[in-house]
């Protein structure tokens, strides 16, 4: 992905929240703060993360070409729903920040957190990265619960599968 606008970049970032609030809209109630291990996020722990760090290091925070500092919460300190009311916050704060990314503004050079300087338009790619990593895990979560794939782009592998070997109309 090259990121060349702003309003761009927003919409693109809109349809990779929405296959993420997808996905963690279908973990059960009882396993929003259950986790792979004491010292592993819970899936209150991956939203509260993912927008803590959209915010510092990809959203409003980075207005000053600089990104900012990481919100931290503690564990079970919220509620899943209170953590996606946090995070849509950020997002529309990202969101109204990115929009105003024209191409000159994209052109130029931010200094990220370890104190490299790196291209913003370079920079704003790794925002959808960071976001689909930490989807995955819940991902993996249902099925370490015993619940079917949460198919993200509408079928699952299985399903492909079956039509991709099924035989093509007039190929035979």
């Amino acid at each position: 992905m090259e990121v060349t606008d702003g309003k761009l970049f927003a919409a693109y970032m809109k349809t990779v929240r929405n296959r993420t609030l997808d996905v963690i809209g279908k973990v059960p109630p009882d396993h929003h703060n259950w986790r792979l291990s004491p010292d592993s996020m819970s899936t209150v722990d991956i939203v509260l993360h993912i927008a803590s760090v959209e915010k510092a290091l990809w959203g409003s925070e980075l207005i000053h070409g600089r990104s900012g500092r990481i919100a931290e919460f503690a564990r079970d300190s919220m509620t899943l729903e209170a953590a996606l009311e946090y995070m849509a916050v950020v997002r529309k704060e990202s969101t109204e920040f990115w929009r105003t990314l024209t191409p000159g503004r994209l052109d130029q050079e931010i200094t990220t957190p370890t104190g490299d300087s790196m291209l913003l338009k370079r920079w704003l790619v790794l925002a959808a990265e960071h976001e689909i990593h930490h989807r995955s895990f819940v991902h993996a979560s249902r099925k370490i619960w015993g619940l079917p794939s949460s198919p993200i782009y509408g079928l699952t592998f299985d399903q492909l599968r079956a039509l991709s070997n099924q035989s093509i109309p007039g190929s035979e």
